[in-house]
């Protein structure tokens, strides 16, 4: 059997609270172990290792815990005797955290060893939880020698702090493309287009651009059986979903984000823009950060007086504004920018532009060279 190193971090999948009651419980309240152990047929899929790498509410993450658990990530990776990693991790943050491990995670590194994010969205102690399926069907994928690379936007990714790499082409085009992704409710989806949809089903994310293709018409499933001829197919209970990429098995090679010497990532708010928004909260928020997102109505789109100060920020403050959407599908594009001189977030949305935006800020502050960084 494989080596599966299970992660936890805490969140709902290991909350507490009334026996039997799906609400008022408390995130991150029992230790890993005892979860696992109370998964039927886990340790048949694998050899299973557990660490707790802590044990908190998602919503507590910091960017230094992205840091050591990525870091910690990648001794394990290294590790001849592990196949395959799982991250048992609150739902609130979850597509944050993956997003982050796809960016600083070589795809070299992830190729044969996946990394697979789950929790859940009821507590242990609900009379139905959802997480022992959830954790069992991470495991499973992170071991099926079927779970593929996408490599269809062939990301260029700059590395470590100085000289950009490769600047005459296009670097870190669709960034996030490592074998990262989230396990949750049987869907298989990718750490940049995940998305948390909604706030109490057990089904909570989607991922609207799915990039997780099954070529191997000709090969069973994990390991029995064929693949149905069912679209998408199926392989032992995994949804996949076709896409145009190339090969399954690619293996790009492309440098991460370097926080090898990191602590920490420069502080980056969202500033979410509603009707009659007080434009002031811009310049508050510019004094006292690196970067701003901004989660603008529509295309992208504010006031005139929210863009008056984003100007502001911009030539005076020399801080990069990324401009995204409060929309959950779509994108935008320089050409869509109400201010000169800000960044289109193309299809990331907020949390994730802000998420790139940290790591970018890691080596320049430059806008030009920031929007390379969102290029699709």
């Amino acid at each position: 059997m494989k080596n599966v190193v299970i992660l936890a971090t805490g969140g709902t999948i290991a909350g507490a609270g009334e026996q039997g009651k799906d609400i008022g419980y408390k995130s991150g309240a029992i230790e890993a172990k005892t979860l696992v152990d109370a998964v039927p047929g886990l340790k048949d899929l694998a050899n299973i290792r557990v660490e707790q790498f802590c044990n908190i509410n998602s919503d507590d993450v910091t960017s230094e815990i992205w840091i050591l658990l990525a870091l910690r990530i990648k001794e394990l990776l290294a590790q001849d005797d592990v196949d395959g990693i799982v991250v048992m991790h609150g739902t609130d943050t979850m597509e944050e955290t993956a997003f982050f491990l796809s960016l600083v995670l070589n795809a070299s590194e992830t190729a044969a060893k996946p990394v697979i994010l789950t929790g859940s969205m009821r507590p242990a102690t609900a009379a139905e939880p959802d997480g022992p399926a959830n954790l069992l069907f991470a495991v499973q994928t992170a071991v099926s020698p079927y779970t593929v690379i996408p490599d269809s936007m062939s990301p260029r990714i700059y590395s470590g702090a100085g000289s950009p790499l490769a600047l005459s082409s296009r670097p870190c085009a669709g960034a996030g493309s490592t074998a990262v992704y989230v396990a949750f409710a049987g869907k298989l989806m990718d750490a940049r287009s995940v998305q948390k949809v909604h706030a109490n089903d057990l089904d909570a994310f989607a991922s609207p651009q799915p990039v997780i293709p099954d070529s191997m018409s000709s090969r069973p499933c994990a390991g029995t059986g064929s693949p149905s001829s069912m679209s998408p197919r199926t392989c032992s209970g995994v949804a996949f979903s076709y896409s145009e990429a190339g090969s399954p098995f690619a293996s790009p090679s492309h440098p991460a984000f370097d926080i090898s010497n990191l602590r920490e990532l420069p502080r980056v708010p969202v500033l979410y823009f509603n009707a009659d928004a007080d434009a002031e909260l811009v310049r508050f928020a510019a004094e006292r950060s690196a970067g701003l997102v901004i989660a603008g109505a529509g295309a992208g789109e504010f006031s005139k007086s929210w863009a008056k100060v984003i100007a502001d920020v911009v030539a005076e403050k020399n801080i990069p504004v990324v401009i995204s959407t409060r929309i959950n599908r779509g994108r935008i594009v320089p050409e869509q920018l109400l201010v000169p001189g800000t960044i289109a977030a193309y299809g990331l949305p907020p949390a994730k532009a802000a998420v790139l935006l940290r790591l970018a800020l890691t080596i320049t502050n430059n806008p030009a060279e920031i929007q390379e960084f969102f290029l699709e």
